[in-house]
């Protein structure tokens, strides 16, 4: 499956995520401060168009809470792209740590749970994938300069040090 979804720029995270199930962190008690940043991916997005792009992607997110999850199902160009879980698991001094996964419309199986954590502006979404037997590590950071504006950059590392960007770009929301 591709790690690529937009906006997540996950979802970038539908996915190959961490193999971290909740059994390998649970869930931890969090108040609802927790689920505030995820409330920043609702609506209408747009990615800045890369050189070999014609029209730069746009995406629709629909969040909610039902509960402990918090969900955004993402329609890319009128269609269901994926549906993309986050959970609370822990806090940190600076913010919030989550576990995510994504279904895709597709009917693929679902990607092992991943980490996200939410530090101010800073999101930093990590997982691993394999690559002819090698572990690759991978992370999405989004950086938020306002609620309206997203600069991510998807890097990849071999050791888990030297990283390499793979793809960066802007979004920003479409009123």
């Amino acid at each position: 499956m591709k790690r690529e979804l937009i906006g997540f720029t996950l979802v970038a995270c539908a996915c190959a995520f961490l193999g971290m199930g909740p059994a390998a962190g649970g869930t931890v008690a969090v108040d609802d401060a927790a689920y505030t940043p995820l409330k920043l991916y609702d609506g209408k997005w747009q990615v800045s168009p890369s050189a070999d792009e014609k029209e730069p992607p746009l995406f629709e997110n629909h969040c909610a809470r039902p509960g402990l999850f918090f969900v955004c199902e993402q329609v890319v160009p009128g269609h269901s792209g994926a549906l993309v879980i986050f959970v609370p698991v822990a806090r940190t001094a600076a913010g919030y740590e989550y576990q995510n996964t994504a279904l895709v419309a597709e009917s693929a199986p679902a990607g092992e749970w991943g980490k996200l954590t939410i530090e101010g502006a800073r999101w930093v979404y990590s997982w691993a994938s394999s690559d002819e037997g090698r572990k690759i590590l991978w992370r999405n950071i989004n950086t938020f300069t306002d609620s309206d504006q997203i600069h991510f950059e998807i890097s990849r590392s071999e050791d888990g040090q030297t990283w390499k960007t793979t793809k960066s770009g802007d979004e920003h929301r479409v009123k």
